[in-house]
């Protein structure tokens, strides 16, 4: 009886250590998505969050930056051309009101209704991103939760144990008169 408790007290040791190992994973895991989230806050990734975000998420990084940019240009540009007739009207408008002819206004205007639909494109896929990294983050607290939970009834359990050890050699124990 007394093996059958220790044989059951190292199985639940090892159980505790590796689920210790794997909640200690998981909290650096949930920390590096954190600092990855703050970096990405505004929408971008610039080289100074680059160099301030986690090893293991860099691949991330670099793979939103190129999929953002990539798909903020590609919304920018569809959004210019089907706003291309509104656009040439009021360069026209703009060009008629105003006495000074500058050649430069008309370009200055395009490039700077281009910027503000990339940006709002840009702050699209940021949104999405957030989004799923949320959604990571709630999954690794719930795991986390859950692991705690286990660490704790099976220390409960190894304490049980240890009492039931202790009282079985009380109880095996010879008394010598």
């Amino acid at each position: 009886m007394l093996l059958a408790f220790e044989a059951r007290k190292y199985q639940i040791i090892r159980q505790i250590s590796e689920k210790e190992y794997h909640l200690m994973s998981l909290t650096r895991k949930l920390s590096e998505l954190q600092r990855y989230a703050a970096n990405i806050g505004d929408g971008t990734v610039s080289m100074s969050d680059m160099l301030n975000v986690p090893a293991s998420m860099l691949p991330r990084s670099v793979a939103f930056m190129t999929y953002s940019h990539n798909g903020a240009l590609r919304g920018a540009q569809y959004n210019m051309q089907m706003m291309g007739p509104q656009i040439n009207m009021q360069i026209q408008q703009m060009q008629q009101m105003s006495q000074n002819q500058n050649p430069n206004a008309a370009a200055m205007y395009q490039k700077w209704i281009f910027n503000n639909l990339y940006q709002q494109e840009l702050q699209k896929y940021q949104k999405h991103e957030e989004k799923l990294l949320h959604q990571q983050e709630e999954e690794m607290e719930q795991e986390k939760s859950r692991i705690e939970l286990e660490l704790k009834m099976a220390k409960a359990e190894l304490d049980s144990l240890n009492q039931a050890t202790k009282e079985g050699v009380q109880f095996w124990k010879p008394e010598y008169a």
